[in-house]
């Protein structure tokens, strides 16, 4: 059996009852997380355009764009919704690193609104295309291009594995739907920091969508689009591909699980989140005042993508010395954090000339911060799993002050419950419709 069509049997073979329970309570965890992302993604500045161009594209009403009131077609919402979920890169990431809830789930609610869907549905599709996108990812990571963007080049698949198992697609239509997403993957890295990196994962999700629905209409793609020669592999990874790693042992253990996911405590790039942890622990153990800094000093495995002065708060998630003056700064970072009034506030331009990388890193792999003070003491600390991690996992009340805090910028407070029990009990969810008419409610905006 062909690899393509190994992968397409298992999505229309697996049912909500063969998920282990563990695999299922992660997946609600993972869910939750992505659901309070969209909300609070909603209302970012990127947001507003990306709403306002979907409404202007008009469609029909059959799927909510979260925070925003109306409805239109499932691809053109899993798009909004994409982009919302990823926008402010605080979803949860695993490993290798790939966005799979921003590129996976918009495309199942969407779908799963409009067709009156039951949550426990919902759950698998969220699962097999996490699975599926993470086995891509990883059987192709060390082939994988820098200019590449991950989540545009395996997102698409995973959009389309949990798009099939939603709709109920047989083996053969989901197999359709693997070869037509196979064909619309892309995204460069080159975006990073800008708009545009949150519509890799969107693009995704609509892709995912509409190669779902084209399949289970009759449309036709290579039955071998992962292994041809002239396929996926071939043409993205110069055909280094571990297909073990791809097809191998599916079902036996799930990627929810082994090797997991982080869930991220800040909203930004997941390499930030050591740093940050060390400078809040900077600040927090040595009681550390700002202005007896002469000089801080990060000491990690890399400089980070957008280097010491970046362009815009949104830049600022992927910069080492932005996201640890911010912490030392504030004491805390949160979705403000990454505002340009923060960005280009007088005492972050002040404390962006203190800030400096060292590259090397200590040998253990924690990240070392390091201040210089004006007496000349020096004082340091360090992180070596941030809190979220997968080897520190946080609690359950530390889970949901956080999707708390995501959900109550776009709902009241009443509907950030409603929503919360709806999304812990998923399961038992008998139309999804009832979860999205709470999300699609337009929220307040300045």
């Amino acid at each position: 059996m062909s690899a393509t069509r190994t992968l397409a049997q298992f999505i229309a073979d697996t049912d909500f009852e063969n998920l282990p329970p563990a695999v299922v309570e992660a997946a609600k965890i993972a869910i939750l997380d992505g659901v309070a992302n969209m909300a609070a993604g909603s209302v970012q500045e990127l947001a507003d355009i990306i709403g306002r161009y979907v409404r202007d594209a008009g469609g029909s009403p059959q799927a909510s764009v979260v925070g925003w009131g109306y409805k239109t077609n499932p691809p053109a919402a899993a798009f909004a919704n994409g982009v919302f979920g990823h926008c402010l890169d605080y979803e949860i990431q695993g490993f290798p690193p790939t966005h799979g809830t921003s590129s996976c789930l918009p495309s199942a609610l969407a779908l799963a609104e409009h067709h009156h869907i039951p949550g426990e549905r919902v759950i698998t599709a969220y699962v097999l295309g996490w699975e599926i996108q993470g086995r891509l990812r990883a059987a192709s990571a060390p082939a994988t291009a820098p200019a590449y963007h991950p989540p545009g080049l395996v997102g698409p698949m995973g959009g389309a594995a949990a798009s099939a198992k939603t709709l109920g697609l047989d083996a053969d239509q989901t197999l359709m739907s693997l070869g037509i997403a196979a064909s619309r993957t892309g995204g460069l890295t080159a975006n990073t920091g800008t708009m545009v990196k949150s519509t890799h994962p969107g693009n995704a999700a609509r892709m995912g969508a509409e190669a779902a629905i084209l399949a289970g209409m009759g449309y036709t793609a290579s039955d071998v689009a992962l292994e041809s020669p002239v396929g996926y592999a071939a043409a993205l990874f110069g055909g280094e591909f571990d297909w073990d790693t791809a097809t191998g042992g599916l079902g036996a253990s799930w990627r929810l699980l082994d090797p997991g996911f982080d869930i991220k405590r800040f909203p930004a790039q997941v390499y930030m989140q050591n740093a940050i942890e060390a400078a809040l622990n900077l600040r927090e153990q040595n009681g550390l005042a700002v202005a007896d800094i002469e000089q801080v000093t990060i000491h990690r495995r890399g400089r980070g993508h957008s280097g010491p002065v970046p362009r815009s708060g949104l830049d600022g998630k992927f910069s080492v010395e932005y996201c640890a003056a911010a912490a030392i700064l504030d004491g805390q970072v949160g979705i403000d954090t990454f505002t340009d009034a923060r960005r280009f506030s007088p005492d972050m331009e002040e404390m962006l000339g203190r800030m400096r990388v060292e590259p090397e890193g200590p040998e253990s792999g924690a990240t070392l911060a390091t201040a210089a003070l004006k007496d000349g003491t020096t004082i340091s600390a360090e992180c070596s799993a941030f809190r979220g991690s997968a080897s520190n996992p946080m609690s359950r009340d530390q889970r949901l002050e956080k999707v708390r805090d995501c959900f109550q910028r776009a709902l009241s407070e009443a509907d950030t419950e409603r929503v919360l029990e709806m999304l812990e009990n998923l399961e038992h969810v008998d139309d999804v419709s009832q979860l999205m008419s709470v999300l699609g409610q337009a929220a307040a905006r300045g």
